[in-house]
């Protein structure tokens, strides 16, 4: 087991934000959170992260390092895309060519290398945030937490970076927390996507996907069928008064999948 959570609840003043939050990643596995904005996502990941704390509960991290993709690049603009991913690893290798070597091999991982000397403002949102995933792979995490970090992409630019992401976690056998609020990503890239319900953040249901990532297409049957499902719940938890019609079309719809595993609580 490379991370725990158990019981986790947070409240921000009298209001209660995080209720009962428990899960367990395996190494090499990617489990997703996906919600409606304003269900606490966004919080879990920091409090994942350290960067929050929690009120209760108990969390087990046994990854050796953690990086944190964030939903902004968060590039320094007066240092060049080298430099940016140098800087993290100042405190972490001794020799300057040793830090060289490994700004080399991370931006080839992304195929950045040729632009290494260009500054955050000459490089397309897509470039910026295949810098991100580099700087947070060059200090060898096994854990990898990501907060939506392709919310300002068009979709076809998602699908690239979910591609590359994927391949990652595959070569690298991560472990990887991911938050998002597009059913499509989650079914991408999730191995097991936890389903959140807002006031207060919980999780509503779980499914597992046993597809393989390198053969999941949106196209497919069975990808559609995942997807569907997930709408089906985001849609449910928005409420009926914010429902799109579609949303309130597929709430008389019953999916069935025999490769999707769900507990949905009464």
């Amino acid at each position: 087991m490379l991370y725990q959570a158990e019981s986790l609840n947070k409240q921000f003043g009298s209001e209660q934000i995080l209720k009962d939050i428990s899960f367990e990643l395996e190494k090499g596995e990617i489990i997703t959170f996906l919600g409606p904005s304003g269900c606490g996502k966004s919080t879990l990941l920091r409090i994942l992260a350290g960067l929050e704390n929690y009120d209760s509960g108990k969390i087990i991290n046994n990854a050796s390092h953690t990086a944190f993709i964030f939903q902004e690049d968060r590039l320094l603009p007066w240092l060049n895309l080298k430099d940016n991913i140098e800087l993290v690893l100042k405190d972490h290798l001794n020799k300057q060519k040793q830090v060289e070597e490994k700004t080399a091999d991370v931006l080839g991982a992304v195929n950045l290398a040729k632009y290494h000397h260009y500054l955050p403002r000459e490089l397309s949102g897509g470039m910026k945030q295949r810098a991100a995933i580099a700087r947070a792979l060059a200090i060898e995490p096994e854990l990898l937490l990501m907060d939506e970090p392709f919310a300002n992409l068009d979709f076809p630019l998602r699908l690239d970076l979910i591609k590359l992401l994927s391949r990652i976690f595959a070569k690298k056998k991560l472990g990887g927390v991911f938050v998002t609020h597009d059913s499509r990503e989650a079914v991408l890239l999730g191995d097991k996507i936890m389903i959140m319900q807002d006031n207060p953040g919980r999780i509503e249901s779980s499914i597992e996907i046993t597809i393989p990532k390198e053969d999941r297409y949106l196209e497919s049957d069975e990808i559609s069928q995942y997807n569907k499902l997930l709408n089906h719940y985001l849609c449910r938890n928005m409420g009926k008064e914010h429902m799109h019609q579609s949303c309130r079309l597929l709430d008389n719809i019953n999916f069935s999948c025999e490769s999707i595993i769900f507990n949905k609580e009464q």
